[in-house]
């Protein structure tokens, strides 16, 4: 009897950790789910920065669908812990069946861009790139820029705005959009 009664009270115990929550996973959803959400409720896009270079190329698979490219590099400025994300087609969160290209918010390395230096191994690169895949030509994609200074005191975001077909940029918002601060 006291053999069946440990064998039930470990498969509690086992059915018990399957169950509870990864925190660290829901905190990194989460965090997704606000950087998707802050894409959504912005209303002032740019196409260029002056602290990187962005560009991005699409191209047509073999099933007739898309894949597109966001590189970020180049950069100007030192920038730690940096997130990117973009969103096509103004999806809003709720209809997504899918997730957005993403980088820096699921992964356990934090990215990390300095001028003309790089060191791989310890997170500092050279360049970012995601990539996502769509049906529709041309894709829009609004893509969000977040980085810390050195101290991780501030806070950097900006938000850019392109249309991208398998020609390239075809189109851009407003260029007198200035990034947000925040702190």
């Amino acid at each position: 009897m006291q053999k069946f009664e440990t064998l039930i009270l470990c498969g509690i115990l086992l059915l018990g950790g399957c169950s509870s929550p990864d925190t660290s996973e829901s905190a990194a959803q989460a965090a997704y789910e606000g950087y998707y959400t802050s894409i959504e409720t912005n209303s002032s896009f740019a196409q260029s920065s002056l602290y990187y270079s962005v560009s991005a190329e699409m191209t047509e698979m073999s099933d007739s669908t898309y894949r597109y490219y966001i590189v970020i590099d180049n950069p100007q400025i030192a920038m730690y812990d940096i997130v990117v994300m973009a969103v096509e087609n103004d999806i809003p969160l709720a209809s997504a069946d899918k997730m957005m290209p993403n980088i820096g918010i699921f992964d356990s390395t934090e990215y990390c861009m300095i001028p003309f230096q790089s060191n791989p191994d310890d997170g500092y690169v050279k360049g970012l790139v995601i990539s996502g895949e769509c049906t529709s030509n041309p894709v829009s994609l609004k893509i969000l820029v977040e980085w810390d200074d050195r101290n991780g005191e501030n806070t950097q975001r900006e938000f850019l705005q392109m249309e991208l077909t398998p020609d390239g940029i075809t189109s851009s918002p407003d260029p007198s959009a200035s990034p947000e601060a925040e702190n």
